[in-house]
């Protein structure tokens, strides 16, 4: 785990707080908001955030703001993806479509997202209420654009799973870092490193998630393995290996892809065809990247409070398991 300090820590600690404030007097939408607040997830474009509003002249309840819309809207995608992927699980506990349904998932959602909008138009920033806009219209733009490669599988280019990748996870990134830095009313050029930093990171978060649907076949990542591959999506992995393998085992993966019951005999040739060296070692490369191109931006930002709890995060980015 990232090495955080104690004031930092604190802080998260206040944005899951205030977070759980913002109920309804209605008790079902009440159950089914806590009920999702209750599994703490990582924060981390919350934390993002955090780092990235670091400033004497800001008061720490404002930048706890920030960070608490930038989760609820985070929080808001992640219900409607269970919607979308049809999934069950969410933070090691039943998602929120399969307690209740789909339509109160979607709602739920909405919900949300709609509770954060009214904490950015209180907030009053005018440019940050603008890029968080922008950045939700983006990741929902990133999904629409995933539905459509499922269907082309193995014809899926690289490039095309790096736009979704960055919309659906390195936007909000590049949000997070980029409003926070707005928050502290950094220079032009600052706010532009923090918003490459946090699109680099974000892309590298994606990738290692990637990672992980297939290494928790062998690891306890605290989420279901193959996921992603019984959902049908063609990721990194997947798509690395696709390259390089024979057609018999191409199209063994791509019988399996999609499929929700796979044999444990299956799944472990799964795990060996992704797993193979030429694979890992594209995988590994494309990760690196990444990692580098996010120290790149931070090292512009040496000065700022942030920059060794920054380090520590983008360092736990490429090694984390969950």
């Amino acid at each position: 785990m990232y090495v955080l300090k104690s004031n930092t820590k604190n802080e998260l600690r206040k944005v899951q707080a205030a977070i759980k404030k913002e109920l309804s007097s209605e008790k079902i939408i009440q159950d089914i908001y806590k009920y999702i607040f209750n599994a703490e997830g990582k924060k981390t474009r919350a934390l993002i955030s955090l780092l990235a509003s670091k400033s004497s002249n800001i008061k720490s309840s404002i930048r706890i703001d920030l960070a608490s819309i930038i989760e609820l809207l985070h929080t808001a995608t992640l219900v409607h993806d269970d919607v979308v992927d049809e999934s069950d699980l969410r933070r090691g506990t039943k998602s929120v479509n399969q307690v209740w349904t789909n339509s109160y998932s979607v709602l739920m959602g909405d919900f949300i997202y709609s509770k954060a909008f009214i904490l950015m138009v209180k907030l009053g920033i005018p440019s940050i209420l603008e890029e968080l806009a922008k950045a939700t219209n983006d990741i929902a733009r990133g999904e629409i654009i995933q539905l459509e490669l499922y269907e082309k599988k193995e014809l899926i280019k690289l490039d095309e799973l790096l736009k979704v990748s960055y919309l659906k996870t390195g936007r909000l990134f590049e949000a997070s870092a980029k409003t926070g830095a707005m928050l502290a009313e950094k220079s032009k050029e600052e706010i532009k490193s923090f918003g490459l930093l946090g699109k680099a990171l974000g892309t590298a978060f994606q990738i290692q998630d990637d990672v992980l649907d297939y290494a928790a076949l062998k690891l306890d990542t605290g989420k279901p393995a193959l996921k992603d591959f019984k959902e049908g999506k063609i990721t990194f992995p997947l798509y690395f290996a696709l390259q390089g393998i024979d057609s018999k085992d191409k199209k063994f993966l791509l019988e399996k892809l999609g499929k929700q019951k796979i044999t444990s005999k299956d799944q472990n040739k799964i795990y060996q065809l992704i797993h193979n060296d030429k694979t890992q070692k594209q995988i590994n490369a494309l990760l690196d990247k990444y990692s580098k191109e996010t120290l790149k931006h931070l090292n512009k930002l040496k000065h700022h409070a942030c920059y060794n709890e920054m380090l520590n995060l983008i360092g736990y980015s490429k090694v984390r398991k969950k």
